[in-house]
């Protein structure tokens, strides 16, 4: 079944908006949310001024306006939804994993549309970090 629903998704991409494309694939496997972000534009610069960081300007962060084509946050995951997302299944980290401190509570799932098909992987990882560091 959950085959089924991610070839569904996955071939669903290319009809559907990044966005709705992106939050299927995501509860296909396995996670949802309601909790979202009103007003976002998907554009990268206001993605950028939405989340600012301690050091702006850096070349990471000129790289990642520049191959980015829009930016979404799709949702948030927080420690009261993962009992209810597992559905049955063994859970990668259970909810009092969360209960440490100095540990986030939450997980933020982005869909960020890049300009090329292809990069290096050290350039994923860039943007990758540029993200998470926001």
């Amino acid at each position: 079944m959950t085959r089924n629903a991610i070839t569904s998704a996955l071939q669903g991409i290319t009809t559907a908006t990044f966005t709705d494309a992106s939050r299927e694939l995501l509860t296909a496997l396995g996670y949802r949310s309601d909790r979202t972000l009103a007003g976002q534009t998907g554009n990268v610069a206001d993605f950028i001024a939405d989340f600012p960081v301690k050091n702006p300007g850096t070349r990471s962060e000129e790289a990642f306006a520049e191959e980015a084509a829009s930016v979404q946050l799709i949702f948030q995951v927080t420690s009261d939804d993962l009992n209810f997302i597992a559905q049955g299944q063994q859970m990668l980290i259970p909810a009092d994993g969360f209960d440490h401190q100095g540990i986030a509570k939450s997980f933020l799932f982005m869909a960020v549309d890049l300009k090329d098909t292809r990069y290096p992987r050290s350039q994923y990882i860039s943007f990758t970090r540029e993200i998470n560091k926001r």
